[in-house]
């Protein structure tokens, strides 16, 4: 019932939202400039710029962190230089922090459009796919967020993730510190790696596990929308490969590159 009942929900609002853009005209493709009603991306630049093809989620990537290389090394520049990322053994962000892809981000996290949870569900769906992958662990929001906003970007992912496309999901992790990592520098996100994040307690970990026939997936994805430095996922995987999880693939929406 609770599952319905959020489905519907959001439906409503993903419908409200059209009839709003029918009733004013319709509004514009943050990429091109055309006219859009349910997603603020047309058809047409879904398809060019936010399709995932098999090639991009294996080649062409540095081996630690998964941005995308400009050179035929294996790593790129700042992991040669200094990495960040030890513990999450495969690194996927999907699309590049920049352009039209910021301005999406905005609207989503920001201005709440929530038709693009929809959206994004369905692209992490095709990769999710592609990996086989099973369960996913969200990254927590900070402390109160919930409460106050009434909702979170990555924890409404993931209901739909599990909701619609049968995915099990792992709430395992919880965060430690109420400082907005936004408002670090490099070095701030990068002191904050083993001190952020944490498992739940042993008697909380026992009840979650509890569908899982009581007993930890050897792997799982760690999932957030956006990648900067590498210290969020880092952060997160130490703290799960603590409690026995061996392989960690970390999949955020944008990097920023």
């Amino acid at each position: 019932m609770k599952k319905l009942w959020y489905l519907v929900k959001l439906g409503i609002k993903a419908l409200l939202r059209v009839v709003f853009a029918v009733i004013s005209g319709g509004e514009e493709c943050v990429v091109c400039g055309k006219k859009t009603f349910l997603y603020p991306v047309c058809r047409a630049c879904r398809s060019s710029y936010l399709a995932i093809k098999e090639h991009d989620l294996f080649e062409g990537r540095c081996r630690i962190c998964g941005k995308e290389l400009l050179s035929t090394n294996e790593t790129c520049f700042d992991c040669r230089a200094k990495p960040v990322v030890e513990h999450v053994d495969k690194m996927l962000p999907l699309f590049p922090y920049r352009i039209w892809n910021k301005e999406l981000m905005f609207m989503w996290k920001s201005q709440e459009i929530r038709a693009l949870s929809f959206f994004f569900a369905k692209i992490l769906d095709g990769v999710l796919k592609k990996l086989d992958a099973k369960v996913i662990i969200p990254v927590p929001p900070r402390k109160g967020k919930l409460q106050q906003k009434g909702w979170d970007q990555i924890d409404e992912l993931c209901n739909l993730l599990e909701y619609i496309y049968g995915y099990k999901i792992l709430r395992i992790l919880e965060r430690s510190t109420v400082i907005q990592q936004k408002k670090l520098g490099r070095e701030g996100r990068l002191e904050q790696i083993g001190k952020a994040y944490n498992v739940i307690s042993p008697e909380k970990l026992q009840k979650s596990l509890k569908p899982f026939d009581g007993r930890l997936p050897k792997e799982v994805i760690l999932l957030d929308d956006v990648c900067t430095t590498g210290a969020t996922l880092e952060s997160c995987s130490i703290s799960l490969k603590e409690v026995g999880i061996e392989t960690i693939i970390g999949i955020t929406l944008f990097v920023v590159d």
